[in-house]
């Protein structure tokens, strides 16, 4: 998340703090936020719902997304299914952009028959 808000690869900048002891904080350019995609129960994806229609409305804000994939078996961690990570330089787009993923994306699970 550093790195999309900064617009700044930060193992480089580790990389030259190590071996040339200098770091010049880059300016915050950006906000980002992760949106952590859950299926409720247990058993596997069957479908994930919603994501064509927020690919439409937001999908020039998406830097990086893991989808579901139907077959998979539900999450154990917090962390769900899946993910989406939305940049813009205005915290309010990011922040509606975020609400529309939790309230639009369905993770559907099926129990093993």
């Amino acid at each position: 998340m550093l790195g999309y808000v900064h617009g700044v690869d930060f193992y480089q900048k580790w990389a030259e703090l190590v071996i040339l002891g200098t770091f010049d904080p880059p300016e915050r350019r950006y906000a980002a936020g992760t949106a952590y995609l859950r299926g409720q129960g247990r058993g596997r994806v069957r479908a994930v719902h919603g994501v064509e229609e927020l690919q439409r409305e937001i999908g020039n804000l998406v830097v990086e997304a893991r989808l579901p994939e139907v077959g998979q078996p539900a999450s154990s961690s917090y962390e769900g299914e899946g993910y989406v990570i939305v940049r813009d330089p205005d915290t309010e787009i990011v922040r509606t952009a975020l609400q529309h993923i939790i309230s639009r994306v369905r993770v559907e699970l099926v129990e093993a028959q």
